[in-house]
């Protein structure tokens, strides 16, 4: 039998972990940092390449979260958010090393810099999600995504991993978020998104609203669609995360389909993206003017050197998708964090390689623009990602675009 989960915060905020000293990272987009080349790029690079820093992409990036003097590893939870102007809340799983660092056995962190991430206060340990871990019910709760409301306060989104019969983050449970109105230093008791056991793949803020795109699978025979029942849901929160609604199920042919990812075109037009693990040089997407209200019919966009787990994010009038380059086909072609940018969100180009893969599996991602809040001072993209040091042991690199 399934053991249940009392939600009552047990312990209070305010733990330290004093792992590192503040790192820097980079100021307001500032100097490039020149590193090496790493690996071959077997098709012309990205024009966004010129855009990198560290410089001369595919190169080490810039460490973040060195679990490798730990033995731990930290694939699952890489959401990113900046409530203020400058105040950035970078998230991170801090896991063990069992599954070769391929799981969820563990619980989150987060850092935070209040000057737009030229330097990083020391780690913090996200209450909850360590408290259960603790208490040992077979679930661990990691954050994949966040979000700041119109009025600055932060809204986390938990994945419920079951760990009981596998170390890994399936099968799902029903998800879950909570919300600091401090900044981060406090945080409410975590509430059901829906009812819907499943994973919550992106979320996006617009027009004062909040929205879910949740993949309603329990992940219970794969992470990929095996049923009808199987569909991405959007769901939407028009009174700052106080309750949510199911607004549409998205018309997309889910079998074998995994991941996804949400962004806005130049129109005001939203665009969904998800993974068919069946072919991974083409992404299926639709579309939806009216704030996900009705759907367009299912097209596939093409990168030429494969894409999987994509994020979507639009930044300084283009598009940006970045992710792992595959996991099927030619060992020399898979594994790697790739970033691929587009005029009009939907035809890509070759794409840059970030970080080559040099041991297992890594390059889960997210992004943030940071600079938003402060008309004054540029936009800068944010590029948090996994890359394997051991095996399938992670630590967490930083890029930044500018």
């Amino acid at each position: 039998m399934k053991k249940t989960i009392g939600f009552t915060m047990l312990i209070t905020m305010g733990c330290l972990i004093m792992v590192h000293a503040a790192v820097l990272s980079k100021k307001a987009c500032g100097k490039t940092i020149d590193q090496p080349l790493v690996g071959e790029n077997p098709l012309p690079n990205s024009p966004a390449a010129r855009r990198i820093t560290p410089a001369n992409p595919p190169n080490q990036g810039i460490l973040f979260v060195d679990h490798s003097v730990n033995n731990r590893s930290g694939h699952v939870g890489h959401a990113l958010v900046e409530y203020a102007d400058g105040k950035i809340l970078a998230f991170y799983s801090n896991c063990s090393a069992d599954h070769k660092g391929h799981n969820a056995v563990g619980w989150m962190e987060f850092k935070r810099s209040v000057d737009g991430g030229q330097t990083w206060d020391p780690p913090q340990v996200l209450p909850f999600s360590k408290w259960l871990y603790e208490a040992k019910m077979g679930r661990t709760a990691m954050v994949e995504k966040a979000v700041a409301t119109d009025k600055g306060e932060i809204v986390i989104f938990y994945l419920m991993c079951d760990i009981d019969n596998d170390v890994a983050w399936q099968p799902f449970w029903i998800p879950l978020f909570s919300k600091s109105t401090d900044g981060g230093r406090t945080w409410s008791d975590p509430k059901p998104v829906c009812s819907t056991r499943g994973r919550i793949y992106d979320v996006v803020h617009q027009d004062g609203e909040i929205r879910v795109l949740h993949f309603a699978n329990d992940g219970e025979v794969k992470w990929i669609g095996t049923s009808k029942e199987h569909v991405y849901e959007l769901y939407v929160s028009g009174d700052r995360a106080e309750t949510f609604r199911r607004r549409s199920v998205l018309p997309l042919d889910t079998k074998d389909r995994g991941y996804g990812s949400l962004g806005f075109l130049a129109d005001g037009s939203m665009i969904a993206y998800v993974y068919n693990n069946n072919d991974e040089y083409h992404l299926d997407y639709v579309t939806s003017a009216d704030g996900g209200q009705t759907w367009s019919a299912a097209n596939t966009a093409y990168f030429s050197r494969r894409i999987r787990n994509p994020q979507f994010i639009a930044f300084n009038g283009k598009y940006y998708i970045h992710g792992r380059s595959g996991s099927h086909g030619e060992e020399k072609e898979k594994g790697h964090l790739i970033l691929y940018m587009s005029d009009d969100g939907i035809h890509w180009d070759n794409g840059v390689y970030l970080r080559m893969r040099d041991a297992g599996l890594g390059a889960y991602s997210n992004s943030i623009i940071v600079g938003l809040k402060n008309e004054k001072t540029p936009n800068c993209l944010l590029i948090q990602a996994s890359h394997a040091y051991e095996y399938d042991k992670t630590n967490i690199l930083h890029w930044w675009m500018e």
